[in-house]
């Protein structure tokens, strides 16, 4: 039998697994390996320490900011600054232009002096540290992406990528939900929080509240073996309200799903 160092086996006289071979493997496995075409993985992290009765009255999406999300109404340039003047570093921006399709840049941050985007963007999905500042692991001041004075996108000290529960499906694809788990340090007094998800289709231009629930801490969704789709162009918020908090809570949420070309 091969022996393994730290976890890892030694590849002498050892037959390959049929995974690595890809001769046969889980569908998702596939889909996470990028074996299948027109199909990618969607996994959304966001995050909020500061949700309370006076900040989420009502739904917020679970974002940086414990306020509403404002999207542009039009496809332009955006602005990339930082807090620290330490995070010269390089940002990797996608997101969909004027007509829902991806498109996406690398940038150079400079500190706290703004840098405008070479493309223009309809819409923000990810932002993701891809080179760290001289002398660090991450970013050290909270780095955001604006529309003028609206942020777009927002990443927190030292976390090198947005957390946020929101997302716009690109033209020509349909989200399928998988998953979603929510998890806060919530106690209960009597009154529960609220979760709910918004769509605005902005091909009918109708916003839909397409689930409302109550909960107290944990609250989980699991659709694997009967996904829900989300249509193309469609904006996506995954809310929390708490008009019974009375201290700040922290709430995170995972989202996970599937991304798929239409036809």
């Amino acid at each position: 039998m091969a022996q393994s160092t730290n976890g890892i086996p030694s590849t002498g006289n050892v037959v390959n697994s049929i995974t690595r071979q890809a001769l046969y493997e889980p569908f998702n496995l596939q889909v996470a390996r990028g074996q299948i075409y027109g199909h990618s993985i969607l996994s959304l992290f966001g995050y909020n320490a500061n949700i309370q009765s006076s900040t989420a009255t009502t739904s917020i999406p679970l974002w940086e900011n414990a306020t509403a999300y404002t999207y542009p109404t039009t496809a332009t340039t955006m602005t990339v600054v930082s807090t620290s003047a330490s995070d010269v570093c390089n940002m990797l921006i996608q997101g969909l232009d004027a007509n829902f399709n991806p498109v996406s840049e690398t940038i150079k941050v400079n500190g706290t002096t703004g840098v405008t985007t070479v493309k223009s963007y309809l819409r923000i999905n990810n932002l993701t540290l891809v080179t760290p500042p001289s002398g660090y692991l991450t970013n050290q001041g909270v780095i955001t992406v604006k529309q003028s004075s609206n942020i777009v996108a927002q990443i927190n000290v030292g976390i090198g990528k947005n957390q946020a529960a929101i997302y716009t499906v690109p033209a020509g694809y349909s989200f399928y939900l998988d998953s979603v788990n929510i998890s806060t340090d919530n106690a209960y007094t009597g009154t529960p929080l609220y979760y709910n998800v918004q769509a605005i289709n902005n091909l009918t231009g109708v916003e839909l509240t397409i689930l409302q629930q109550p909960f107290t801490a944990l609250f989980n969704i699991d659709r694997n073996s009967n996904p829900f789709a989300y249509a193309e162009k469609t904006d996506l918020q995954w809310q929390i309200s708490a008009p019974g908090a009375g201290s700040a809570l922290q709430i995170g949420i995972v989202v996970c799903g599937k991304v798929i070309l239409n036809g």
